[in-house]
């Protein structure tokens, strides 16, 4: 009886270890199996997004010149050829590729999009930098690239609340496409032609003249900043109305422009250190929209453009300026 009571203790204590190991072997092929989970998991996200990505990007508006284009001003000359006013549906003057100063190009990239000449449309690095930063500081830093913001301002509406994933799907698309057919200078012109720039002001150029009375390559370093801080947030950043704001959003730009090795340290604090309202005009130059109307002159003018071309100058492209 000894014996065999010494026999079973014995195989009693021989079956832990494997009990032990048994559940071992059982956690590690569950943890296994968690992983292979996750990971199919993760997967059809990612298929699904992906198809949602392009069932929502089919149906992309067709990316041509004439919707790339802006509408401009119709100018109006009295007999001796002199300028009598612009007339239009956007008060805007263009500027052209080779017209562009090398200050305002370094300004609006550096602010913009600093990866402007390397990206294909869209910016994989930009996007997931925006993420971190937004996770970190709970803000709302975009990721579009200059080329989307054209595109946005071409096709869609800028309201935060038209910002759905179908219409950043499409825009997505469009950027890419557009990188294929326009050279980046291109794409560079059509947004600082396009781009709304407060006090019913749309395009650099116009701005230029609008508030300092000549054209872009005649600005300063502080002035060319202004202007191409002014499309991200217009009306917050005009210099008339917001001057406080404007000379924080021109100071950012600077800043972008010396971290971006496009000016020296001595041109940034000069030029931090100049008011915002150097060289600007008392009011911007422009005129009183109900003038325009109500005018003899240029209503007769309006009628009969109309009866001869059946053009609206208010609503549709009329390139009068350049046969004048």
């Amino acid at each position: 009886m000894a014996n065999q009571t010494s026999t079973r203790k014995a195989k009693h204590h021989q079956k832990k270890p494997m009990n032990k190991k048994s559940k071992q072997n059982s956690s590690g092929s569950l943890f296994v199996k968690l992983i292979g989970i996750v990971f199919a998991a993760c997967l059809v996200l990612f298929l699904a997004g992906v198809g949602l990505f392009f069932f929502y990007a089919k149906d992309a508006p067709e990316l041509t010149d004439q919707s790339l284009d802006t509408t401009v001003s119709s100018i109006i000359y009295d007999a001796n050829g002199e300028k009598i006013t612009d007339i239009g549906a956007e008060n805007r003057e263009k500027i052209s590729a080779t017209e562009i100063p090398q200050q305002l190009a370094d300004a609006v990239v550096s602010v913009e999009d600093k990866r402007f000449y390397k990206h294909i449309g869209v910016d994989p690095i930009r996007i997931f930098g925006s993420l971190v930063s937004n996770v970190r500081s709970g803000g709302l830093q975009g990721g579009s690239t200059l080329t989307q913001q054209l595109i946005k301002l071409s096709f869609f509406s800028t309201k935060a609340s038209d910002q759905t994933l179908k219409r950043k799907a499409q825009e997505a698309v469009l950027a890419i496409k557009l990188e294929r057919m326009k050279s980046k200078q291109e794409i560079l012109t059509y947004y600082i032609n396009k781009v709304y720039m407060s006090n019913g002001i749309y395009g650099m150029q116009t701005a230029s003249k609008a508030f300092y009375g000549k054209p872009l390559d005649q600005l300063t370093l502080p002035q060319t900043a202004l202007l191409a801080g002014i499309p991200n947030a217009p009306t917050l950043f005009d210099p008339y109305a917001n001057p406080d704001s404007a000379k924080k959003r021109r100071d950012i730009v600077l800043l972008t422009m010396y971290q971006n090795k496009k000016i020296s340290k001595s041109d940034y604090e000069q030029a931090v250190a100049t008011p915002i309202n150097d060289g600007l005009l008392t009011t911007p130059a422009t005129q009183n929209a109900d003038w325009k109307y109500y005018d003899n002159y240029i209503k007769e003018v309006i009628n009969e453009v109309k009866s001869k071309t059946g053009k609206n100058i208010y609503t549709i492209l009329l390139y009068t300026s350049d046969a004048a």
